[in-house]
């Protein structure tokens, strides 16, 4: 573990990244594929289409993410403040040669038999540098593009939370990171425990959608530049859009088609707000919707902790049963 010693000065010093970085968030996406968690909701449908859409030319890009928690190249990693891909590859390339070897020297600490294609992009090969921006720019059109406005606003939602106290925000970040002045203890990849005292230096915040496990950044460059802690965002806010090839048709003649996904919605238990972004409809729509099925017995709703949840009936998954036709997945 590593644990972070914070001063009541340092706690002033907490920063956000306040939206997502598509090139960060195309490379946890690559490492997300390469893990269980990539087979379970939310992630289960984007998933299953990104591996049949894949070609054997974007393959190679899981070289630059192994399926080991950390095993990210710090390179692609950082924050860069860039709205697009092809900006957060622009300032990857103009930064030190000094920083992009020291990136390189943890990248082999992790993964010591690194392609070499990967380690002539840390060395500014134009071959190799071309041919990442070429791959993440098709693998990124295929797989992230489409979730875009999902990713962004489930990032906004957490990014809202930080109007709470420095110390409340600390404790709510993830389960596996944990709180108690002056210390926060986050995960790290390495074989030992590690104490550091922050003393001025400072803590950038990173919340991620595609990342699933926490883990902690130090600048391999510059000793005093502000830890990096990127964090998983809570699975309430992490929705992906729903997908219409898998709502059977007789399902849709039958319920209409935003009334059959949200049916098809709730195999998994959600609330009205949940429910609404995954089928990408208001609120109030989303509301009526659901009267509606409740009052045919389709589904049932329950209130936990002041929030409404909604779930099938038996009913309701009796007929989901009997509409649904084998599901073919196909590209996003």
């Amino acid at each position: 573990m590593l644990r972070l010693h914070f001063t009541t000065a340092d706690l002033q010093r907490i920063r956000w990244v306040p939206n997502p970085e598509p090139l960060m968030e195309t490379v946890f996406s690559l490492q997300l594929l390469q893990q269980p968690q990539a087979y379970s909701e939310p992630f289960a449908r984007w998933s299953a289409q990104v591996r049949a859409a894949i070609g054997r030319r974007e393959s190679l890009l899981f070289d630059l993410a192994g399926p080991e928690d950390g095993a990210v190249l710090e390179l692609l990693m950082a924050p860069t403040g860039a709205t697009s891909l092809r900006e957060g590859l622009a300032v990857v390339q103009s930064r030190p040669a000094a920083r992009t070897i020291s990136d390189l020297a943890s990248a082999r600490s992790m993964r010591p038999g690194l392609p070499k294609w990967v380690v002539d992009v840390h060395h500014r090969q134009p071959e190799a540098t071309h041919q990442l921006a070429r791959l993440l720019d098709a693998y990124h059109r295929l797989a992230i593009a489409p979730t875009w406005p999902y990713v962004e606003r489930a990032v906004r939602s957490a990014f809202d939370s930080t109007t709470a106290a420095p110390g409340a925000v600390l404790s709510n970040l993830h389960p596996l990171i944990s709180w108690e002045f002056p210390v926060l203890t986050v995960p790290c990849h390495i074989p030992h425990d590690v104490d550091l005292h922050l003393e001025g230096r400072g803590l950038l915040l990173v919340p991620a959608f595609f990342l699933r496990t926490p883990t902690a950044r130090l600048d391999n460059h510059d000793e005093q530049a502000p830890v990096e802690l990127y964090f998983p965002i809570r699975q309430n806010h992490a929705l992906l859009p729903g997908d219409d090839s898998r709502i059977s048709p007789g399902l849709t003649r039958l319920l209409g088609r935003t009334r059959a996904a949200v049916l098809e919605t709730l195999t998994v238990v959600r609330s009205t707000t949940e429910l609404a972004t995954r089928v990408d409809i208001s609120a109030a729509t989303a509301s009526h919707h659901l009267n509606a099925l409740r009052a045919g017995g389709l589904i049932t709703t329950t209130r936990e902790h002041g929030t409404a949840r909604h779930s099938l009936t038996h009913l309701g998954q009796r007929l989901l049963n009997a509409t649904r036709a084998p599901v073919r997945v196909g590209g996003l």
